[in-house]
């Protein structure tokens, strides 16, 4: 499930949960990843998703989706 904001003003973007995972480390041990949110912003990357305060606390615009496309 992926979530947006309406104040995104670009089209595509969208944050998701990463649920937990083994990741391998260069050493080739392995260690617990634990949930992440991740962020796609409009020009295909995607990266840790770090909301501002207002953005986790205030923030009412918040719906289900990709940015540009708002569920009617």
């Amino acid at each position: 499930m992926t979530f947006a904001r309406a104040r995104w003003r670009q089209a595509g973007k969208f944050a998701w949960v990463a649920p937990r995972q083994t990741i391998t480390a260069p050493t080739g041990e392995q260690y617990p990843l634990c949930a992440t949110v991740y962020f796609k912003d409009f020009d295909d990357v995607v990266k840790p998703y770090f909301p501002s305060m207002d953005g986790m606390t205030e923030a009412d615009d918040w719906y289900i989706g990709i940015s540009g496309h708002p569920p009617q």
